[in-house]
């Protein structure tokens, strides 16, 4: 028998599914430039009324920047934040349509396609390596949709409805979603047969880890990326869409990353998350104002870590 309660979700759900299309279709009816000037006084608004979620951005950077930025210059990065979040925001549903390469140079330029083409060329497959800078959701999307067949993993939304409406959208532009969960045989698979692989790993996650100083401070940083290139022949590709002073974008696409094979396991996992980290914290640093701050990237300890192995331990 199907209970209230789920009745009540499906609903909810379904209404909220429709106003999100409502609202897409809407705001395609407008200019480009009209949408991002509306959208700046949101982001102003929110950067006011979002207290909690602006205090931790003002926290978190000054845990980054605190002896090299002064007050004010973290407060007006702070903003800055805020306002490429609605901007990311913004513009991801203004190009809900786009599809091809050409669609995307409108606002999308492309810098190291060389990269990308030459690596995806020795049939051994591709880690696509990137973070929630700027739009994330354009970095997601970018090598489907310039020809190179990807899979990308991530968590799977509270609502059915909602994930398949997200999910959606992504495939539309030949990218493959996976949910997260026990994965890693699949995910093996998807790199050994030479496709792309795309992987986040420039937050705290539940997933295995190791400590690695990002801005200075011991960050739990998933391994991921190390580990599966260690057990391909996957060549790493780190890329990141940046947004320009012009309000458009680069989709900067860096040379590979070489990776440390020495034999010994846990010592190159680390040293291989740690030149993936410093890579991160490069672009944060050049183009702060661009990542996600409002997330807690030190919110795992050592400390944490050595208390939920404990109990798992005694739980056994």
């Amino acid at each position: 028998m199907i209970k209230f309660k789920t009745i009540r979700r499906w609903i909810q759900y379904s209404i909220l599914v429709f106003f999100i299309r409502l609202f897409i279709y809407t705001l395609n009816l407008f200019p480009r430039k009209f949408v991002l000037w509306n959208f700046n006084i949101l982001s102003k608004i929110a950067y006011i009324v979002a207290i909690k979620e602006r205090k931790k951005t003002i926290k978190n950077l000054n845990k980054a920047f605190a002896e090299t930025k002064s007050p004010q210059e973290i407060k007006h990065i702070a903003k800055n934040v805020f306002k490429n979040i609605a901007f990311a925001f913004a513009d991801y549903i203004l190009t809900i349509k786009y599809s091809t390469k050409e669609d995307f140079s409108k606002i999308i330029e492309f810098e190291g396609i060389e990269h990308l083409s030459e690596a995806f060329s020795t049939g051994n497959g591709v880690i696509c390596m990137t973070g929630h800078i700027s739009s994330w959701e354009f970095s997601a999307i970018m090598p489907s949709v310039l020809g190179f067949p990807t899979s990308a993993s991530s968590r799977k939304m509270p609502s059915p409805k909602i994930d398949k409406l997200i999910v959606g959208y992504r495939e539309q532009r030949g990218m493959r979603n996976i949910s997260r969960g026990k994965t890693y045989p699949l995910l093996i698979e998807i790199l050994n047969k030479g496709e792309c692989l795309l992987l986040m790993t420039d937050q705290d996650a539940t997933t295995k880890g190791v400590f690695i100083d990002f801005f200075g401070k011991p960050a739990y940083t998933p391994i991921g990326i190390a580990r599966l290139a260690l057990d391909t022949k996957a060549i790493i590709v780190p890329m990141f869409t940046i947004r320009k002073p012009d309000l458009n974008y680069l989709f900067k696409i860096m040379p590979p990353v070489t990776l440390i094979n020495t034999g010994n396991i846990e010592s190159d996992l680390f040293e291989n998350t740690k030149i993936h980290s410093t890579i991160y914290e490069e672009i944060i640093n050049k183009y702060p104002e661009q990542w996600v701050w409002m997330h807690d990237r030190w919110k795992t300890t050592p400390e944490k870590i050595q208390k939920f192995l404990e109990r798992k331990k005694s739980a056994q």
